[in-house]
């Protein structure tokens, strides 16, 4: 009796548990699906946008490639560019001291003959300044012969 009832009793609790159990698993399943879908969406999305990046990258890389396919044709013709420069400058610089030298020898007569006629001016100039000393001191003797006479003459 009371055995077999207790056997009964717990075989009845153990299945109501094991359908509680059920429908415990399956509410958590469609919860589980429902989280695993929404996660499912969000990774998809987040593919969605590395695979936006990666086409913008892609596309600014391209060109980029180009330019560096390019750039070392470019750096010779900069490097000719450079040199032929150089050279004309040279070319220039050379030739401006040959013109100088020549300009140079041109003006060193003229040079001279200014120092000369510079020398003369001078030599002029001392010559009408003792010039004018000198009528200044005849004026004066002049003026004191004139006073004398008049000085006589008064007497």
């Amino acid at each position: 009796g009371v055995l077999v009832r207790k056997i009964l009793e717990t075989k009845k609790d153990y299945e109501s548990s094991k359908s509680a159990t059920k429908s415990k698993d399956q509410e958590k399943t469609i919860i589980s699906e429902t989280a695993k879908k929404k996660e499912r969406e969000l990774v998809a999305k987040e593919i969605e946008k590395l695979r936006t990046s990666i086409q913008t990258l892609c596309r600014s890389a391209l060109p980029l490639g180009k330019i560096m396919d390019y750039i070392q044709e470019d750096m010779d013709s900069m490097q000719n560019e450079l040199s032929m420069w150089r050279k004309e400058n040279k070319k220039h610089a050379e030739s401006l001291l040959r013109e100088q030298s020549i300009t140079d020898t041109a003006v060193e007569p003229l040079k001279t003959e200014l120092a000369e006629l510079e020398q003369l001016i001078k030599d002029q100039q001392d010559k009408n300044c003792a010039v004018k000393a000198n009528i200044l001191k005849n004026e004066d003797k002049i003026q004191k012969m004139i006073s004398s006479i008049n000085f006589s003459a008064r007497s």
